[in-house]
């Protein structure tokens, strides 16, 4: 099951307030589509106010159960098939850099 983990940090001077909430701050996997969302079946309010302070990451951990999904939680999702996809992080308009990720087979390990 993959696990990710997103930090979020500030440059300003002062500290801020920013929100990274479930429902604010998402994990996107897309394969030349859309394929998951880990804001997609948040239960809650999905808030979780945080101050950042200059350089001192706030953190967001996110697993993903490799199936599909889709806005507000509707359908079933499918199995994600092994392969190669694309995932981002976001907030509002804010996107982090994309990354690789390589799905197995389930069941199967890597080196």
């Amino acid at each position: 099951m993959p696990r990710f983990t997103v930090h979020a940090v500030s440059d300003e001077g002062q500290p801020c307030r920013f929100n990274m909430g479930a429902k604010f701050v998402s994990v996107v996997v897309a394969a030349g589509r859309r394929v998951w969302s880990s804001a997609d079946c948040v239960s809650g309010s999905g808030s979780h106010m945080t101050v950042l302070v200059r350089g001192v990451p706030a953190v967001l951990r996110v697993s993903w159960d490799r199936r599909t999904s889709s806005p507000g939680c509707g359908g079933t999702g499918q199995a994600a098939a092994p392969g190669e996809y694309k995932v981002t992080a976001v907030a509002g308009q804010v996107r982090s850099k994309t990354v690789n990720l390589v799905l197995g087979a389930p069941g199967a390990s890597g080196p």
